[in-house]
């Protein structure tokens, strides 16, 4: 589903994930799904930057 410029995506996380999100997500004042985001966001930079790495 698109929300603007955003793609929701349903995800089967295991339960014990959902509780490791939701742990980070309160200590960081943001909801669970933006905290998931975020890391999918910062794992998706990662990979780009080491791609770009090996073509050079």
């Amino acid at each position: 589903m698109a929300y603007g410029n955003k793609v929701k995506l349903h995800y089967d996380i295991p339960v014990f994930i959902k509780k490791q999100l939701m742990e980070i997500a309160k200590k960081q004042k943001i909801t669970a799904t933006e905290c998931l985001s975020r890391i999918i966001e910062e794992e998706y930079a990662k990979l780009k930057e080491e791609d770009r790495k090996t073509i050079l």
